[in-house]
């Protein structure tokens, strides 16, 4: 019996392997028919319906495995399901479950910080974060996950180190570069925002691509700077609407119209940035400082 079994586990790892996933399926639960607490065969299934997103039918198959032998893959496992399942709370549970067999695992912090923003617990968010950057400081993850992260919460000159780093170890992020150029216009650093919107639509493709570039720019293990960067396209797209109906109606009664002032002339460049529109990011850029420059003087005079 125990030969047969390690036969039938054999021909089904060698299946999988070659990709030939329905048949080392049907292999696995013949296997498990014979012997239903062999673990291996369990944890290979169910990783099989995970890789297929068929997570309700591999949380049973990670959760057996764990009772059997609570380790760190059964843990982890159980837990990607979960989240992926959308059962939020079961997840952080084995997750830090996971911690405790492995103290480093770099992809159950990650997960941790991932599932505490879909909470909204911000906290948390920050502080398994910031566990992988001390684990690996040039996690491009986290340095991207944590630009945005204080991006979001106007936490601008953390946002800037972060982008900084980010750039420096991994170059050509563009909607990354969009975001620091808009931080360094916040700061007041407009000649420094405008050199680098010069330089991006003259060299980056992926700049006037914007939505094309945030599906290749970014990996499932960035989801929190991707979630973040869909938010403000979100959002960006939604102001941009409400600005042009007021141009228009301005049109119709130009004496309720007034232009914007300098902060909304920022947001409005950045909007125009998330939506392709270099020309109109750069001319709200400039008009912004001239309106700046002109506020300053009238409060030196």
């Amino acid at each position: 019996m125990a030969q047969e079994i390690q036969t039938l586990f054999n021909e089904a790892v060698r299946l999988e392997r070659n990709g030939e996933w329905d048949r080392a399926e049907t292999q696995y639960k013949s296997l498990l028919e014979k012997d239903p607490n062999y673990h291996l065969a369990l944890q290979n299934l169910g990783v099989i319906y995970a890789k297929q997103g068929k997570h309700a039918d591999a949380i049973p198959l990670f959760s057996k495995a764990y009772k059997l032998h609570a380790n760190v893959k059964n843990s982890y496992n159980l837990a990607v399901s979960l989240y992926k399942h959308n059962e939020t709370e079961k997840a952080i549970s084995f997750l830090k479950q996971t911690l405790s067999f492995e103290k480093k695992f770099i992809s159950a912090h990650l997960l941790l910080a991932q599932a505490y923003q879909k909470l909204g617990n911000d906290e948390k968010t920050e502080v398994y974060l910031n566990n992988v950057i001390k684990i690996e400081p040039n996690h491009k993850s986290a340095l991207g996950g944590l630009a945005m992260f204080y991006y979001e919460r106007n936490r601008f000159p953390e946002s800037l180190k972060m982008i900084e780093r980010y750039l420096i170890l991994y170059p050509g992020n563009a909607q990354l570069k969009i975001i620091q150029s808009e931080i360094l216009a916040k700061q007041g650093n407009y000649k420094a925002s405008a050199n680098l919107l010069t330089t991006m639509v003259k060299e980056d493709a992926g700049f006037t691509h914007f939505n094309e570039s945030l599906q290749s720019a970014w990996q499932e293990e960035d989801q929190i700077a991707k979630e973040s960067l869909e938010r403000i396209q979100s959002k960006a797209k939604k102001k941009l609407k409400e600005f042009k109906t007021k141009l228009e109606l301005s049109k119709e009664n130009p004496e309720e119209f007034s232009p914007p002032d300098p902060q909304e002339a920022l947001d409005l460049s950045l909007l125009y940035l998330f939506n392709g529109n270099p020309e109109k990011a750069m001319q709200y850029l400039v008009f912004a400082q001239k309106m700046k420059e002109n506020a300053d003087s009238d409060g030196t005079s």
